[in-house]
């Protein structure tokens, strides 16, 4: 008879690193899948938002741009005030017919964002059903209420975009078990798609959105702007503080998209705007293309290989596009200093211009954007400092580096 040796330890321990590796590959794809679905229902998001975006800017260049109307007056004052006739009316119209219309397609953003999350889910029949749970969670359905002993419609608060995610994945999921769980004859599955299974998914849309997530949402909303209101200008400055320095941190990375994320549910229901963000995103490639630009005049020679020169050209171009990504060549050759400056300059500018007072809405930081910031001038002058500070730094160290001998430069 034979014996087979047992080597005491190695089986459990190989068994503990299986399982290790599982659980850790499991938390791995499951962050993976729900930022998969949160991804794609932005990437569906975002064109909505620049269509909006685009025409409202332009909506407000013609009255205080070309017709020099007060910026404290709006498009519909200004129309009633009867100082503008003829071509000049005509155009003010027209500007108030598109500030209508580009603010309104706003509103579509998140009913889109909410739709395509949970078609990434659930496939096409959690199309209709995410869509219907997205436009509920901004404009919440009224409740009936006793009000001086008589029962009256009451909407309640929204629960904004904190719902739209809830209700994105709720109802996703739940399409893709119906989808499982329900067989049906193969001349029956256009019946089972089209219409069984999109009115379920809608009538628990309306039970989730208006007994569960409405009620919780909007209690989170309401919870978040009384503690803003209660910290001051404080919270608004520490929100301000934290949001400009995960933007730079990673230049496009999970950090940066994290804080997009977060911004943009806020500036979505108008609880903080997002101005720190959007400077952030451009400080560090304004920054860095500055820095090619100075670098000679201020310590008398090239700081850079030559080849930097034209990513700095790229860089500032890219800023006014409103791309960050036009810094990250300048990052990977010098990580460890690039990117605490990047963070300590998007901080100093973001702060400035907040400190200021501008003050901006859009969630977007290319050029043609800036006509919709309240305040464009210390938005601008914020701009400038972080990307001063920036410049001027980085030339000045490297230009150390180089006289020390520990950095050596191919002009």
């Amino acid at each position: 008879m034979a014996f087979q040796k047992k080597i005491i330890g190695t089986s459990s321990a190989g068994t503990t690193n299986n399982n290790a590796a599982v659980e850790t590959s499991a938390k791995t794809s499951g962050w993976a899948e729900f930022s998969k679905h949160i991804m794609t229902g932005i990437s569906y998001m975002i064109p909505m938002l620049i269509m909006g975006g685009l025409i409202g800017a332009i909506s407000q260049v013609v009255p205080y741009g070309i017709l020099n109307v007060d910026p404290s007056m709006s498009i519909l004052d200004a129309i009633n005030s009867g100082k503008y006739t003829g071509g000049s009316f005509t155009m003010l119209q027209i500007a108030s017919i598109m500030e209508s219309f580009g603010f309104t397609l706003f509103g579509f953003a998140i009913p889109i964002f909410t739709a395509f999350t949970a078609n990434s889910i659930g496939g096409r029949t959690a199309l209709a059903a995410g869509f219907i749970g997205g436009y509920i969670a901004i404009k919440p359905v009224a409740v009936l209420s006793l009000t001086d002993g008589k029962w009256a419609a009451q909407a309640p608060v929204a629960s904004g975009f904190l719902g739209a995610i809830l209700i994105a994945f709720m109802i996703g999921y739940f399409v893709k078990w119906l989808n499982e769980k329900i067989n049906m004859p193969h001349k029956w599955l256009a019946f089972k798609t089209t219409f069984l299974i999109p009115l379920i998914a809608a009538l628990a849309c309306l039970v989730l959105m208006v007994f569960l997530i409405t009620p919780f949402g909007g209690w989170v909303n309401n919870l978040i702007k009384d503690v803003l209101q209660a910290a001051g200008s404080a919270g608004q400055f520490a929100y301000a503080l934290v949001l400009s320095a995960a933007t730079a941190f990673d230049l496009g990375g999970p950090v940066n998209k994290a804080a997009g994320f977060v911004a943009l549910g806020f500036t979505t229901e108008r609880i903080l705007p997002i101005t720190a963000r959007c400077l952030a995103i451009v400080i560090p490639s304004f920054g860095l293309g500055l820095s090619t630009l100075i670098d000679k005049k201020l310590v008398g020679r090239r700081v850079y290989d030559k080849q930097f020169y034209q990513l700095g050209q790229t860089a500032i171009f890219l800023g006014f596009m409103g791309i960050s990504e036009g810094s990250i060549p300048f990052a990977l050759e010098r990580p460890a200093f690039c990117i605490p400056l990047y963070v300590s300059g998007a901080i100093l500018g973001a702060m400035s211009a907040v400190a200021m007072g501008a003050v901006q809405w859009f969630p977007e930081s290319a050029i043609w954007a800036w006509p919709l910031v309240k305040g464009i001038v210390p938005y601008i002058l914020g701009l400038i400092i972080g990307s001063t500070f920036i410049a001027v730094v980085n030339v000045f160290y490297r230009n150390r580096l180089i006289k020390e001998g520990r950095l050596v430069v191919n002009e």
